[in-house]
This record gives structure tokens, C-alpha cells and sequence, in this order.
């Protein structure tokens, strides 16, 4: 059976995902901002549409640029560091020590993540309603 969902034409969020049979009327006249658009059965809420596809988020985001947001808050504030270090030299522990190594264990490298190339199919075209398709040399009115 076919999942549908209502796309908003702007930001290509969907709302309302649910079965052909479980449709409701909603306004689609030609100024509408709403409209009901087929989309693959293992769609979730995780997912936009760009330019008429249903695209998951991650492909449209920089999984390096995650790693190194990831990363930075594993570490703590530098505040929290020498705190460690403090309490490390005061107590003969390696709690500093052990938090780094943890971290380096546990969150993947940033440099070991492939540069992100933006695919320009994948980003909305400015002017044109999220349910439309892409369109080569396209330029808004």
C-alpha cells in the first residue's frame, strides 16, 4: 500500500504520513503552501522533500562537520579539562587521561570522514514549491 504525506511547498517538511486510505481533504488550490504527495513506503519524519524527492536528512548533511560537533562535545569545556587535570595531580589519578582516551575510543575522527560535496539536485530551488521537480538551468522569476 502507498504512503503518502503532506509536504509543506517551503521547506519541504513533511507532516501526516499515513496510509492512501487514512488521506484527509486539505486546501491544494494553486496559492496552497500544503499538498498531499506520494512518497516511498520507508519514509519517516527523518526525511524532506527536495525538488519533488524524498530525501533523508543525512544525505543532506556534513557527516564530517556532525563528527567534529560530536566530538568537540565529548571532550567537555576546557574549563571541565583542567579541572581533571587538577583533581589528576592533587589525587595521583589519571581521570584526565582516562576521559581523552575514552573519547578518541568512542567518536570517530573527523579527518577520517570524506570531504561533503553538496549535491545541487538536493538543495531546493529558490522560487519553486517542494514538490516540484528539478529542472536543469533553472532560474527563479
Amino acid at each position: 500500500m502507498a504512503k503518502w504525506a503532506i509536504v509543506n511547498g517551503d521547506s519541504g517538511q513533511l507532516t501526516d504520513i499515513v496510509d492512501e486510505a487514512d488521506k484527509f481533504e486539505i486546501y491544494e488550490g494553486a496559492d496552497a503552501g500544503l499538498k498531499w504527495m506520494e512518497v516511498p513506503d520507508d519514509t519517516t519524519y527523518e526525511h524532506t522533500m527536495i525538488n519533488g524527492v524524498c530525501v533523508h536528512r543525512s544525505d543532506c548533511e556534513d557527516a564530517r562537520l556532525t563528527a567534529e560537533i560530536d566530538r568537540e562535545q565529548a571532550y567537555g569545556t576546557l574549563g571541565d579539562q583542567l579541572d581533571m587535570q587538577y583533581r589528576d595531580l592533587i589525587n595521583g589519578t589519571t581521570e584526565w587521561k582516562d576521559h581523552i582516551a575514552n573519547v578518541k575510543a568512542s567518536t570517530t575522527k573527523p579527518s577520517t570522514i570524506p570531504e561533503f560535496t553538496e549535491d545541487p539536485k538536493k538543495v531546493q530551488l529558490v522560487g519553486r514549491k517542494a514538490w516540484e521537480a528539478w529542472v536543469d538551468n533553472w532560474s527563479p522569476p
